[in-house]
């Protein structure tokens, strides 16, 4: 265990446990997403926290710490805007609020979304050009290097490791495309 588990220790748990409430989580939590080393999740509030494996800067603290409690990312990296929802890939992180697409983490394949393989240790927007038609996104997901996002008209996109993207190729794509 690298801390992915939240309960401030790397033992490995057999059972259920409790990991916090609202005395952690600042308010209620609504959704969380677990990638491979790291889980995620969004408050009522829409305030983000972060625990486990960083070693790819999944987390999105600007750093590569391993972080066994969930770790406060405050709505000020989304310029006050509330995360709605949040996607956990093996070593990123997709995290979507009402100004965009938000990704952190390892930038291999172009799985981060943002034209190229660099990794991103802070939460960095996707710019909306990358989308489109200025699209606005509904939904999204992640897996082991790639992401996918749905649009409010039902559009699909997917960028990172071309095994996985649908396209009908083995092509990478660094930005997202349809």
């Amino acid at each position: 265990s690298v801390g992915q588990l939240g309960l401030n220790t790397r033992e490995h748990q057999l059972l259920p446990e409790r990991v916090a409430g609202r005395e952690v989580f600042g308010g209620r939590m609504v959704m969380v997403a677990a990638g491979c080393h790291h889980a995620v999740g969004v408050t009522s509030e829409g305030t983000l926290l972060s625990w486990g494996a960083g070693a790819g800067g999944q987390l999105g603290h600007g750093d590569l710490e391993t972080r066994s409690r969930p770790t406060l990312l405050g709505k000020e990296l989304f310029g006050g805007r509330k995360a709605v929802m949040v996607a956990c890939g093996s070593f990123h992180t997709l995290v979507l609020t009402a100004g965009g697409l938000w990704t952190c983490g390892a930038g291999q394949h172009g799985g981060l979304g943002h034209g190229d393989e660099a990794d991103k240790l802070v939460l960095t927007l996707v710019a909306v050009e990358r989308f489109e038609g200025n699209a606005h996104i509904a939904m999204v997901a992640a897996g082991f290097l790639h992401s996918v996002a749905v649009g409010s008209e039902g559009c699909v996109w997917t960028w990172g490791l071309g095994l996985a993207l649908g396209h009908n190729d083995r092509q990478d794509r660094h930005v997202p495309t349809l």
